[in-house]
């Protein structure tokens, strides 16, 4: 294929992966990295690093079946197994939403404290513009929105690795090193915490939804698959380095707080404020939008409910109790971690039902998955789940 068509092809294909791998850098992941770095230094960042691997693997079985089989997964689970199953598997999705909603809103909330900005008319602010974008359910309108607020985050991101610098020797010794205190259980909490982090369910809802709505097909899988291992490469490079940044204010302020991350990033000069503010508003209105979007496809496909009606209801019953808690709430930190180790056990009706998908060749035709890549699908899953319910013993051994 002549560069100049492969380059429009790429164009035509690029968002739906792109837009779930970036925004899966959301506010939670972001406290999950500092309060990581700060207990542990550079050794997180190698489980960052090797979860690109499931991270991948599970986000490219969602863009194919939005590509191959043209449907988003709540649809295909409806049309597999029937309403009352594609019920009872959207129940996950929507209090998975629900806690989404109460992280990003957190984070905002933080990013608006960073910037000495007043609180809650930031939020309502937030809360409207959020609202407008995702109203009418319509991808190709939002995604004008997302991808620009995505370079904002990959920006501000970057440019943080460059004020809060690093320690080269620890990071190749330390950082890099596959020998970690993996039997502690602190570690095992964060690590888990991380793990959470990776994979929830509105990013397979969301990447599948997008690309089928993108009427993208078949002959794109090649190209989302490229996307999809670009864009997890990339958003665990940004969470190694937001691991890196926890470890510097850890060593100013001594622990992980929003008092302790602003007298930190205070002491750094007037660029550090700016860029970790500006980094949680837009890690959590870039979340915001995806996860409302996945719900719409999700919950809303599940239930068999298409009516603005229907979405206004669901998006009403979940994000305005959020946006209340969080005004209510003062402990994020904490409330950030706790739900991140919950997901890995939430995700998992999404990655059972996302798996017998992509092997239905009835769906999916000669791309379903063949056996090899089936296994490496179930492996992941395994690993994902497994690591959460580490995370699980782990916190309630803490508070035995």
């Amino acid at each position: 294929m002549p560069t100049g068509r492969r380059m429009s092809s790429l164009l035509r294909v690029f968002g739906p992966a792109w837009l779930v791998m970036i925004a899966d850098v959301d506010v939670a992941s972001i406290i999950t990295g500092l309060q990581s770095g700060s207990s542990w230094g550079y050794r997180m960042v190698f489980i960052m690093l090797i979860l690109t691997i499931p991270l991948f693997l599970i986000q490219d079985a969602a863009g194919r079946l939005g590509a191959a089989g043209g449907v988003g997964l709540g649809k295909a689970i409806l049309d597999r197994n029937g309403r009352r199953v594609a019920a009872v598997a959207s129940l996950p999705m929507g209090v998975s939403d629900f806690l989404e909603y109460v992280a990003e809103f957190a984070g905002v909330a933080i990013g608006l404290t960073l910037l000495h900005l007043p609180v809650i008319p930031g939020l309502v602010a937030v809360y409207a513009l959020h609202a407008m974008v995702v109203v009418g359910r319509q991808y190709r309108e939002a995604e004008v929105v997302l991808i620009p607020v995505s370079f904002i985050l990959l920006g501000a991101i970057v440019a943080s690795a460059l004020v809060f610098g690093a320690n080269a020797h620890d990071l190749i010794y330390t950082g890099l090193s596959p020998v970690q205190p993996y039997t502690n259980r602190g570690f095992a909490y964060l690590m888990a915490a991380s793990i959470g982090a990776v994979i929830m369910p509105w990013m397979l809802y969301f990447q599948s939804g997008a690309t089928s709505r993108k009427r993208l097909g078949a002959e794109h899988v090649g190209a989302i698959r490229w996307e999809t291992l670009g864009g997890a490469l990339i958003s665990e490079i940004m969470m190694s380095i937001i691991v890196i940044d926890g470890t510097r204010i850890a060593s100013i302020s001594g622990f992980i707080s929003i008092a302790g991350i602003s007298e930190a990033i205070s002491t750094l000069g007037t660029a550090a404020p700016l860029l970790m503010g500006i980094g949680f508003i837009a890690a959590g209105f870039l979340a915001l939008v995806v996860v409302s979007l996945g719900s719409a496809w999700g919950v809303l496909e599940g239930l068999g409910l298409r009516s603005q009606r229907s979405f206004t209801a669901v998006y009403m019953a979940e994000s305005v109790p959020a946006f209340l808690v969080v005004l209510l709430i003062t402990d994020y930190i904490q409330l950030l971690l706790d739900l991140m180790v919950i997901y890995t056990v939430v995700v998992i009706p999404s990655l059972y039902f996302l798996g017998r998908a992509v092997s239905d060749r009835k769906l999916m035709g000669d791309t379903a998955y063949p056996k090899p890549q089936l296994a490496a699908f179930w492996i992941s899953s395994i690993l994902i789940v497994g690591g959460g319910l580490l995370g699980v013993a782990a916190l309630i051994g803490t508070l035995i």
